[in-house]
């Protein structure tokens, strides 16, 4: 481009792209592993299962019981601030 008085551009001077060299991956990708169908191992996976039932069964029994204890200490907090300002 000219350089016009009113608007004073420049010329803009590209570089020649660089080959695609850096999408060839340097490492050789793993082999990809396939699992045979149908699993084996299902007895295994079931009884674990009846164990992780059990588990979580005694969590949320845990849980229910701190959320009680909680809501009780609440209320004791709540009865000892009303006790203290009469």
């Amino acid at each position: 481009m000219a350089n016009d008085r009113r608007c004073r551009c420049r010329t803009v001077r590209t570089t020649p792209a660089q080959p695609a060299a850096a999408a060839v991956p340097t490492t050789p990708e793993p082999p990809v592993r396939r699992w045979p169908h149908p699993v084996e191992g299902v007895e295994a996976a079931r009884e674990t299962d009846s164990a992780l039932y059990y588990i979580r069964c005694a969590l949320s029994y845990q849980n229910q019981l701190l959320a009680e204890i909680k809501t009780l200490l609440q209320e004791l907090v709540e009865r000892e601030r009303n006790g203290m300002e009469r």
